[in-house]
């Protein structure tokens, strides 16, 4: 198929429904008379009414499916919105249940940045749900939420956010946000876990970007964002400009997806179009919470998130609110592993401490989904019982070394996509990524005859020391013949390459800060 389909749920008398489905398609196609229409615009804009099936059960309950040429899209996230619940979003008992684009439509939508792998590679964290809070109520002080985000990080939990409710001055929001980071901080130099805090960004049009630049700058990973309140498409510009894990926040989506016959359904909103708009990890509220959604609805979004679709990365369901620690294991078999669940009040008043409360609630995930995590180059699995006593004293503390190879330490592939420029250069993590508690990794990197990096620029810093052989470095507009025992600082946002047009293997050492941005890739 190469048309654009569209579904829509529809309460009608069976004499008009034909009617109604004529009028949805001009509707969200041309908007004009019928009398305006002409052969020329009726086939190349005007939707085509592909079937009306009557809902079993329902009486005067009809779904309709339409048909768009692809051309009308545009390849525009905006237009897509438009096409299929613009103007109609406007009739009383119509709703729009589903959107069907083919591959080739699908594919200038990047989705989302870092999706399920991408998140668990920031975190090491493999095989289990994570555990997620907030940082609430508000009125309490920075100071308070830098306790929280400590102590909850110290418990092991693996992404902290702030509550959408967390509003005020710039000045107010570096203040809590870099208490927070050095909060999170301290507490992984005492576990050697990686912790993500995600600050809710919320300011006016002016002065929004200033926020996504200072939090980069600080190291930030993640960021959370009510995309319905600044706009689907503004969130994924500015989450995947910055380079940023982007979870969203459902506030102000009730208005789409709770009334039975109006809006769209919950799958469509939470599920396809916030993946579709870049969102990493898509927060709904869960079934037997606060809020009255049917447990069909919930499967079918987190269904959605992790759907095959064309070459869009899964993204991650996080139920959330009001869940309580009674229902972990129920949300664990319907959720299963690649989830994120969201608990916050309930986890405030689980315990006096917060870290005894998520060490309670992880041993709990833990008993359903024994995590993995990576330590001397191979995967060891970590059950409940173990979780606790889990030290770092099985580490490698000597790496032995043979002709730039290094026993324990897997020689990989540079990078694990095949989109991005590169070619005859392999990596080794030597450390870093091992479990250990440093602030750095220590990589290694070889670069065979005629083979380069990847050209491209990052918020990090570089130190590269070579080892073996010698290569081209380019930095900027600057060129540089390397040679064994030369170190080069590449400071950051300097585009950089290197290569080797020589017959001896060019290593290196390469050092980098351990939280640091994805590199941007240069033309």
């Amino acid at each position: 198929m190469s048309d654009i389909a569209v579904t829509y749920q529809v309460i009608s008398d069976k004499a008009d429904v034909s009617d109604l489905a004529r009028k949805i398609a001009i509707e969200q196609s041309v908007e004009t008379p019928e009398s305006l229409i002409t052969p020329e615009i009726e086939t190349k804009f005007v939707g085509r009414i592909e079937q009306i099936i009557p809902v079993s059960n329902h009486t005067g309950k009809f779904t309709i499916t339409l048909s768009y040429p692809e051309e009308i899209l545009s390849q525009q996230y905006n237009q897509l919105i438009n096409l299929c619940f613009g103007n109609v979003s406007m009739y009383q008992n119509v709703k729009c249940i589903g959107v069907d684009l083919p591959d080739k439509l699908l594919a200038p939508f990047a989705g989302p940045g870092f999706g399920v792998d991408g998140v668990r590679e920031c975190l090491g964290v493999y095989e289990r749900p994570l555990l997620a809070t907030a940082l609430k109520p508000r009125g309490y002080s920075d100071e308070k939420f830098a306790d929280l985000a400590y102590e909850f990080a110290l418990g092991g939990g693996d992404i902290i956010k702030d509550d959408q409710n967390l509003i005020g001055s710039f000045e107010e929001f570096k203040h809590r946000v870099a208490l927070c980071l050095n909060a999170v901080k301290k507490a992984e130099d005492k576990t050697g876990k990686h912790c993500l805090y995600f600050p809710f960004i919320s300011a006016p049009y002016e002065k929004i970007e200033m926020y996504f630049e200072w939090i980069k700058s600080q190291g930030v990973q993640g960021v959370l964002l009510a995309p319905l309140i600044i706009g689907l498409d503004t969130a994924r510009g500015l989450a995947s400009k910055y380079n940023l894990i982007y979870m969203a926040h459902p506030s102000f989506t009730g208005s789409y997806c709770v009334a039975p016959n109006d809006g769209m359904s919950h799958h469509l909103l939470y599920g396809f179009l916030f993946r579709l708009a870049g969102v990493d990890i898509s927060v709904f509220p869960n079934t037997g919470g606060r809020f009255q959604f049917e447990e069909h609805d919930c499967k079918k979004i987190a269904d959605e998130l992790h759907r095959p679709l064309a070459n869009l990365k899964s993204a991650f369901p996080c139920p959330a609110g009001g869940m309580q620690y009674s229902q972990l294991d129920e949300m664990c078999q319907w959720y299963q592993k690649d989830s994120v669940l969201l608990l916050g009040g309930s986890l405030l008043e689980h315990s006096e401490k917060l870290s005894e409360s998520t060490r309670d609630f992880k041993a709990k995930i833990l008993e359903e989904f024994p995590e993995t995590i990576t330590m001397t180059g191979k995967i060891q699995s970590i059950s409940a019982c173990e979780y606790d006593a889990r030290s770092t004293s099985s580490l490698l503390e000597y790496i032995e070394f043979d002709d730039f190879n290094w026993l324990g330490r897997e020689s990989v592939n540079y990078k694990k996509t095949n989109n991005i420029s590169f070619e005859g250069i392999r990596r080794v993590e030597l450390v870093g990524q091992s479990g250990e508690k440093s602030k750095f990794d220590l990589r290694y990197f070889e670069v065979t005859q005629n083979g380069f990096s990847s050209k491209e620029m990052h918020q990090h810093t570089h130190v590269i020391i070579v080892v073996r052989g010698e290569g081209e470095v380019v930095v900027g507009d600057k060129q540089y013949i390397a040679k064994k025992n030369d170190v080069l600082y590449i400071k950051p946002m300097a585009i950089h390459q290197l290569k080797n047009f020589n017959a001896e293997p060019f290593g290196f050492y390469c050092i980098v800060d351990r939280d640091r941005d994805k590199p941007i890739v240069v033309d």
